[in-house]
């Protein structure tokens, strides 16, 4: 006889928050709305959080882990740095493909929390800054003369194309910000 595993109630809280500040966006999702949904009761949602804005860093720290993650492991498989910058975009095409699809999360983070001085906003800043860093690893060494301006510049374009992707409902933003990527890479190569 196999075990169900149930989850806690600070797991389902989590997993329901994620998927409707993710699906909905941080401001249209009430606390009322993800106790219900995680069919909890709020003073088990505050007995786990002390915020709503809690809740949000929590459930955005672990969004931080599974989008490192994700880009990682389309990362391994490949070699050669233009190869590594494809597979980053491959990640974003593959979060574009899915339905409730809202563009960059941790854009809309950055933009519905509306505080640069704020723990979210911060959070949003280093998964962008992740992303950079990530790029200019990928590049390694020696690559070019400027790594770190060459890989702000892709996590710009992959910014825009994902961005792009949500507004106009269509891939093709995204496929054009790696073909422009693919371009800068190329031709910045010593």
């Amino acid at each position: 006889m196999s075990k169900t595993v149930k989850s806690t109630p600070q797991d389902r809280l989590l997993a329901t928050a994620r998927q409707l500040f993710l699906a909905q966006g941080i401001p249209q999702t009430g606390i009322n709305t993800v106790t219900a949904k995680a069919d909890i009761a709020r003073m088990t949602l505050y007995n786990n959080f002390a915020s709503k804005e809690e809740l949000i860093l929590a459930v955005f720290e672990k969004e931080t882990e599974l989008r490192r993650a994700a880009i990682e492991n389309a990362q391994n498989a490949s070699h050669e740095p233009l190869d590594k910058v494809r597979a980053l975009f491959a990640v974003a095409l593959e979060q574009a493909s899915k339905a409730g699809f809202r563009g960059c999360a941790f854009v809309n983070l950055a933009i519905e929390t509306a505080a640069p001085d704020s723990k979210l906003h911060h959070l949003a800043r280093q998964h962008k800054d992740w992303i950079a860093q990530n790029i200019q690893d990928a590049l390694g060494e020696g690559y070019c003369d400027d790594p770190k301006t060459l890989s702000q510049q892709i996590a710009l374009l992959w910014d825009g194309g994902v961005v792009g992707a949500y507004i106009h409902q269509s891939d093709k933003p995204i496929h054009l910000a790696q073909s422009a990527a693919e371009s800068l890479v190329k031709s910045s190569r010593r």
